[in-house]
């Protein structure tokens, strides 16, 4: 690895943006560079990278043969994540992937080989578990502060993609959907907390199955877009997880843990900063968990940090927090709940 740690993005849409705004933002960036970047289109590519900075590619192999990059950012699409992670690891890349890992546990198994076969670092969106609140209730949770876990519940009503994303036909196709979108931000976290599930169910149907786009083109939804979900975890606490596109407004957008002796309330799901409260035994009130937020989680999710994460994981030497391992045993536990829902069974993990 150079004197540096530099990174290059592959996949300059939406959610690159997000990441390198947070990036180019933070005061101590503890020499990680933007090396450039590349994207099937190539005009995309060199607007992203006159923008940002760094390289504009003009293929995959270039990148991936580009001694300075030491990792890639790959910010593709759901279908195309296995193939582009697996050609960089062989390259010898470490690798963040947006979320999912991949789209069978086959693939994510593979993808974690390569990794190991390398010896280099793979990690994955998403990388909520490194928030603030999210890290408070983990401590909590640690000090028995609510006594034995028994049950947690979880809102994820996300509303309508379409009314505001440019391109929302790929979240409503295989790899898509609530479920395998937004669903492993719960999971991740609940996986952490928890360990292990044991089982899932889940009711789960097409709610609205034509929708249409910004601009008025028309699309048919082919993956579940509304459903809940059912979990038990080998720990024995149980788990209710409600999951929607279908939605336009809401109040509900958080998680409750209730506990032997009291009750964990965090006012959002996927953003680092919803507030966290707490209600020990017998207390009729909720009292605020007061703690100081990282740079960006006061707005919401830090998109830098899957970035920085995988950078002190190869410095360190060490597993990141929002490593591949967790995020195959999410993707395990999701594609568990959608066969038990297409099947109407309960899967047995």
């Amino acid at each position: 690895m150079s004197a540096a740690f530099r990174f290059a993005v592959v996949g300059t849409g939406d959610i690159a943006g997000f990441y390198m705004d947070h990036f180019t933002r933070l005061d101590d960036k503890k020499n990680i560079e933007f090396a450039g970047a590349w994207n099937r289109t190539a005009d995309r590519c060199r607007r992203f990278t006159g923008n940002y900075g760094g390289r504009a590619y003009t293929s995959l192999d270039e990148l991936l043969g580009d001694s300075e990059v030491d990792a890639v950012v790959n910010l593709t699409s759901p279908k195309v994540h296995y193939d582009l992670t697996l050609r960089s690891l062989e390259a010898g890349k470490h690798v963040h992937t947006e979320k999912p890992l991949a789209l069978s546990v086959e693939q994510g198994r593979k993808l974690i080989a390569a990794a190991a076969k390398k010896d280099i670092v793979l990690s994955s969106a998403p990388f909520i578990l490194l928030g603030h609140n999210q890290r408070e209730v983990k401590r909590l949770l640690a000090e028995r502060r609510i006594g034995e876990p028994v049950s947690v519940t979880a809102e994820l009503y996300h509303g309508r993609v379409e009314a505001w994303h440019p391109s929302p036909e790929q979240f409503y196709t295989a790899g898509g959907g609530p479920l395998l979108d937004v669903g492993p931000y719960p999971v991740s976290l609940l996986l952490d907390w928890f360990g292990p599930v044991a089982e899932v169910t889940g009711m789960f149907d097409i709610a609205i199955p034509e929708r249409a786009d910004l601009n008025g083109r028309k699309f048919t939804v082919t993956t579940f877009d509304n459903g809940v979900a059912l979990l038990r975890f080998a720990s024995g606490v149980t788990g209710r997880i409600a999951f929607s596109y279908a939605n336009s407004n809401t109040d509900h957008h958080g998680l409750e843990i209730q506990g032997t002796a009291g009750s964990l309330a965090l006012g959002s799901v996927m953003a680092a900063r919803g507030e966290l409260k707490i209600s020990e035994k017998d207390s009729a009130k909720w009292d605020v968990v007061v703690g100081e937020p990282g740079p960006f989680e006061a707005s919401g999710v830090d998109w830098s940090g899957g970035i920085m994460e995988l950078a002190s994981a190869v410095g360190g030497n060490r597993e990141p927090l929002n490593s591949a391992r967790l995020a195959l045993e999410t993707l395990e536990v999701l594609l568990a709940i959608e066969r038990a829902a297409t099947e109407r069974c309960v899967v047995k993990l």
